[in-house]
């Protein structure tokens, strides 16, 4: 591109249940060395093969209780759980157990510690939450992710509310605070990853 050249606008839409296999796509390249999944899923070759499975729960279910956005050419996904569904019902829990074990195999006692503690720490208030943000590694750094994450805080300030994540990557501190979150609370995995909790406040 020429210097001076303005990069193209990255286009971004709310992904529709036909573009299911695509986003667990994307999702699962961009979590294959994902400090959490990585705790969970030790085995890379395994990770590899599991995660897929685990994706599709996990998107199909916050398609059906948020909004999954996406780049126009899938580079980048970002899962949004609204507010009054950061957690699963009891009924959900129940409904989707046997697929989670399924999913994680061998990992499923180290999925559930994980997933017991960033439950345990989700804030009280409802607040839309960003479940997952995920960029194809082939595309890190050109604004992909940053684009579908900005989408999800476009539907937050509509409603007036807070966002929330938690991360378990160090590296992706700055990118969320240049957006306006900010560490309200950390924890640690026994054994695994450390995690951070961020908070961005009420706008619009």
């Amino acid at each position: 591109m020429p210097t001076g050249t303005l990069r193209p606008a990255i286009l971004t839409h709310r992904a529709q249940p036909s573009e299911l296999g695509a986003v667990v796509g994307t999702l699962s390249r961009a979590f294959q060395t994902e400090p959490a999944f990585a705790h969970i899923l030790p085995d890379s070759a395994d990770r590899q093969r599991r995660l897929p499975k685990a994706f599709r729960i996990i998107a199909g279910q916050d398609m059906r209780v948020g909004q999954i956005f996406a780049t126009d050419g899938g580079e980048a996904i970002t899962m949004w759980r609204a507010p009054g569904h950061m957690r699963d019902s009891a009924w959900d829990d129940v409904r989707l157990g046997i697929p989670y074990l399924l999913a994680f195999g061998g990992g499923i006692g180290r999925g559930l510690q994980v997933a017991g503690l960033i439950k345990q720490n989700l804030p009280i208030e409802d607040c839309w939450y960003l479940h997952y943000a995920a960029c194809d590694p082939a595309f890190q750094g050109k604004g992909y992710g940053g684009a579908v994450i900005r989408a999800g805080l476009a539907a937050a300030d509509v409603d007036r509310a807070k966002a929330y994540l938690e991360t378990a990557d160090a590296v992706n501190l700055p990118i969320y605070q240049a957006l306006g979150f900010e560490v309200i609370k950390t924890w640690q995995v026994p054994g695994g990853p450390p995690f951070w909790g961020m908070m961005r406040a009420a706008r619009g």
